[in-house]
């Protein structure tokens, strides 16, 4: 009992003290803290501050301060300080800090998705674009008022000059606007490669200082010297151009815009002309944050086309009075001058372009002469997700590197525009200049202001994360997949595929498609489309609904193992090989035996001096093969037009009613001219 009583008077104690810790005391008790309170203690002055008034801390901890390039003074500290000492959940959008000139931070509150238990934790919050990832610890200054301690992850680093006597310049560029900041870049530290006097000599000559100077909470884009064709900058970067850089009433930090697809109005946003900008965090193959902004021109003019631009952010997050600027390393709205210049100057697919000129010189040349091109580039990432090995074997064979670079390339300027136009056409496909392969499009527009478009090449399917990067010569379409070489399971083929929805649904019953997920297993799969279900549930729809209500889960499973074969992969050539040498059965029939998920089936090859189509006959229901061999690491996928079932495949009893006597006959016709004329021999 006694050393019960003993601790609790102990713990008491504690928390006395703790509470009438002042806020240095309270940093020094913070082992994180520990650089920042060496700071500190360097500065008398600032010491005697925290230790007698009003303060709130928000202090980056030794983490961020080991790995900031920049200066550690008391003038850093003082940015990190206000006198209102709010606790997190309450602090308002903008506070004033203790720097001189009072620059104010700014705070951004987004939902966290967890429960909050102090009152803070269902939010993320972000001063600037640092994190606070721990908060509200509270002090008593020596005066006996309120302070509070909040820690962030990151250095907020200010907007001030630095290596020039404050006493020798206008008190007005300690705390400067977008304007002040391009007219004294050098103050700041803009210069060499953050130079930024090309694009603030074009402001000056169309006297556009007030886009500049507006006041409140703005984000502002400002490109590179490097950025910028000296030559066309007089006729190009218009007014309309310099209001496509700027963003009006959004304080937008890189940290704090978590959805790309969310899209801000610019400046250049009138009847005519209609201009978004967004942002976007792409990850580089070394797994290093890179940042993107993106102007999207949805209504144009005589002057400006429709389209995107893509522009890197090379120095991000710079505080001003009137918002956050963001350096670029080129103009948005500009058009490219060639397809190639987009790959060459976008890091992002910079694996992708290093394929192109060390394996096929030639293609190079067409994507700087040719008059009408689409590229369909692979993004860093998207090598993430392939078999090096693979790749490494296609590189050796100059045919087949070449083969699998053209496949991304369409002799035409194909923009998501005329996709969606053309979006109800069957089977929508474009060739390539890969020789006899072709692309294949589908688009999920279920988010009318923001569809989803994905494209397949020789098996692989993937989604456009950027479109419409126009250039002069054409258009780039950033995808999340190097298309051709398979880097997907039979399960992700499945679930990514937006054609194919329906057949994945289904498929999820009683985890029915978990075995597609196993990449020690191979399966040959004949999938319909969602149209083809679309068909079900026009001519079946009382089947159609048993089936999908999530009740008739053995039903479900009889249907879809009818359209497997387990423990192979079958291509339609293979196919076709097989045929070839089996039994003839009948006038230019040709018939094999397959080992079918559920018992033995027959395959069959039907063929006549038809031109080249594919087809499954099963019991009359006869599906021609819209989309053959999308192969898979663990299997391959035919995409068929339509589901090989009768209405007596779903009873309400429960029990499988079987669809065919005997063995069930699935029967694939092949025409082609090519297969006759070997037969007739």
């Amino acid at each position: 009992m006694t050393r019960k009583l003993l601790l609790a008077v102990g713990l008491l104690l504690y928390a006395s003290l703790v509470e009438s810790a002042d806020l240095l005391e309270l940093i020094a008790s913070k082992p994180a803290l520990s650089q920042v309170k060496k700071i500190i203690e360097a500065d008398d002055v600032l010491t005697s501050l925290l230790k007698s008034k009003s303060y709130m801390a928000f202090l980056p901890n030794d983490k961020a301060l080991n790995t900031y390039q920049g200066v550690k003074d008391s003038i850093l500290i003082s940015y990190h300080l206000s006198n209102l000492p709010y606790l997190v959940q309450d602090m308002p959008d903008e506070l004033n800090t203790d720097l001189a000139g009072n620059p104010r931070v700014y705070i951004s509150k987004l939902p966290s998705g967890r429960p909050s238990t102090t009152g803070w934790e269902h939010l993320h919050v972000y001063i600037n674009d640092a994190k606070v990832i721990d908060a509200n610890h509270e002090a008593i200054s020596s005066r006996g008022m309120k302070q509070m301690l909040h820690i962030v992850d990151r250095v907020i680093t200010p907007t001030v000059p630095r290596g020039i006597d404050f006493s020798q310049i206008d008190s007005i560029y300690l705390n400067p606007d977008a304007q002040k900041l391009i007219e004294k870049p050098r103050y700041y530290g803009l210069e060499g490669s953050l130079s930024i006097s090309e694009f603030e000599g074009r402001v000056n000559a169309l006297n556009l200082h007030d886009v500049y100077n507006i006041s409140g909470k703005n984000t502002f884009f400002i490109p590179v010297d490097a950025g910028i064709n000296i030559r066309d900058n007089k006729t190009i970067i218009d007014k309309q151009v310099i209001h496509g850089h700027v963003v009006p009433g959004k304080v937008l930090f890189t940290r704090t815009v978590q959805d790309s697809k969310e899209e801000f109005e610019s400046l250049a946003f009138t009847d005519n002309l209609k201009v978004f900008i967004s942002m976007e965090n792409v990850s580089s193959f070394n797994n290093e944050d890179q940042y993107y902004a993106k102007s999207k021109t949805i209504a144009s003019d005589v002057a400006h086309m429709k389209g995107t631009a893509l522009a890197r952010i090379v120095k991000g997050n710079i505080p001003i009075k009137n918002g956050v600027a963001h350096l670029i390393d080129r103009p948005l709205m500009l058009v490219a001058t060639n397809v190639l210049a987009i790959l060459q100057k976008t890091a992002q697919l910079s694996m992708f372009y290093d394929l192109i000129r060390n394996h096929d010189s030639g293609l190079i040349n067409v994507m700087t002469v040719a008059k009408s091109l689409t590229i369909f580039a692979p993004s860093n990432e998207a090598f993430k997700k392939v078999n090096n090995r693979q790749l490494e074997q296609i590189q050796l064979n100059t045919e087949n590197i070449s083969r699998l670079l053209r496949l991304h390339v369409v002799e035409r300027i194909l923009t998501t525009d005329e996709l969606m136009d053309r979006n109800r056409e069957p089977n929508l496909q474009v060739p390539t200049l890969s020789k006899g392969q072709s692309l294949y499009f589908a688009i999920n527009s279920m988010d009318p202001k923001s569809p989803v478009v994905t494209v397949e090449g020789a098996g692989v399917t993937g989604t456009l994360t950027t479109a419409n990067v126009i250039a002069r010569n054409g258009a780039v379409h950033i995808v999340d997949r190097l298309l051709g070489i398979p880097s997907q399971t039979v399960y992700e083929k499945l679930a990514t595929d937006p054609i194919l929805s329906a057949t994945f649904n289904l498929s999820q019953q009683e985890g029915w498609n978990e075995k597609l997920k196993n990449r020690d297993e191979q399966f040959t799969l004949f999938v319909p489309t969602n149209d083809a279900w679309a068909e079900i549930r026009r001519t079946m729809p009382s089947a159609y609904k048993k089936l999908f209500m999530g009740s008739f889960a053995y039903h479900v499973r009889n249907i879809l193992e009818r359209h497997m074969i387990a423990n192979s992969v079958f291509t339609l050539e293979e196919l076709l090989s097989l045929t070839t040498n089996a039994t003839v059965s009948g006038k230019n029939i040709l018939q094999g035996r397959l080992n079918m998920t559920r018992g033995k089936v027959y395959f069959q090859a039907r063929v006549t001096q038809s031109f080249g189509e594919y087809y499954t006959d099963w019991n009359g229901v006869r599906a021609k093969v819209i989309r053959p061999d999308l192969k898979c690491v663990n299997g391959v996928v035919h995409v068929i037009d339509k589901v090989m079932m009768m209405n007596r495949d779903v009873t309400v009893s429960g029990s499988a009613v079987p669809a065919a006597s005997g063995l069930a006959s699935l029967v694939a016709t092949f025409f082609t001219v090519a297969f006759a004329r070997a037969l007739h021999h």
